[in-house]
């Protein structure tokens, strides 16, 4: 009895100093990755810093998102409701409207006075939100949101406005995406890059010159792969504006960089 009393003694040390071992081990590893990880940042920060590149205030929160999936509304199969004052046509995914007397924008306040435009005359306008504006073209464009956020893409998801010279909105063209939902279960859903990553991804692939300005950083959705069947798998991606002009977006869980030039969004 005394001899396995002693056995059990030493298998009770053994296992403890084996566990403390493993403990110790696990520590200096997670230490070592928030050192990596705090150098790193520090380090894109640093060189950002260097070739006087500034960026806005960038969110501080980690978020967990996935790829959602949906598919373009086909308007030729619904009969769309009268709508005050316009002249409707649908061409299956998109909808037209030519309004038969325009409306003047309003000079001031016009972002709310835009809002209400769109949920007052645009089928389902609450699902929309003020993304961007084309002077050249004089086209107001409006993104469909999910979990509102800014779903960017102008071939499948967004209001865009036309207005003359005499600041007079005359008509529209709408796109739609239905059946919006997450690809994967809650429990799998990936922590997503930060900010700054992604601002990484865009200094690394030599998309920044020194002195450039990043004035514009938000989250939002970019479709990555539409299919003939209307189908659209659409990743969360950072939206990334380049002094005032140049838009990027990257794909907020692989990092993939797509660039968007002003003649895209005037297509």
């Amino acid at each position: 009895m005394l001899l396995d009393w002693s056995r059990i003694k030493t298998i009770f040390i053994l296992t403890f100093l084996v566990l403390d071992i493993f403990l110790a081990i696990q520590y200096y590893q997670k230490r070592s990755s928030d050192q990596f990880d705090t150098i790193a940042e520090s380090s894109i920060e640093e060189q950002l810093k260097e070739n006087d590149i500034t960026y806005v205030s960038l969110p501080k929160n980690s978020l967990k998102e996935s790829y959602i999936s949906g598919n373009s509304k086909d308007f030729s199969k619904k009969v769309m409701e009268d709508r005050k004052g316009q002249d409707i046509e649908t061409y299956k995914d998109v909808l037209q409207s030519r309004l038969k007397k325009p409306v003047p924008i309003a000079k001031t306040n016009k972002i709310p006075f835009l809002e209400n435009f769109v949920k007052e005359y645009i089928w389902n306008g609450g699902s929309y939100r003020y993304c961007q504006i084309d002077q050249n073209s004089k086209t107001i464009y409006f993104c469909q949101t999910y979990k509102d956020r800014l779903i960017y893409n102008i071939e499948s998801s967004v209001v865009e406005i036309k207005y003359n010279d005499k600041n007079e909105i005359y008509a529209y063209r709408q796109r739609y995406l239905e059946n919006l939902k997450e690809m994967v279960d809650k429990k799998n859903i990936q922590e997503a890059l930060p900010a700054i990553k992604a601002i990484e991804n865009l200094f690394v692939k030599d998309e920044l010159k020194p002195s450039d300005r990043i004035t514009k950083v938000d989250f939002g959705y970019y479709t990555v792969i539409p299919l003939s069947t209307g189908v659209k798998f659409i990743a969360p991606a950072w939206h990334i504006v380049v002094n005032e002009q140049q838009d990027y977006f990257v794909n907020a869980i692989e990092g993939q960089i797509i660039k968007i030039d002003k003649e895209q969004w005037s297509e």
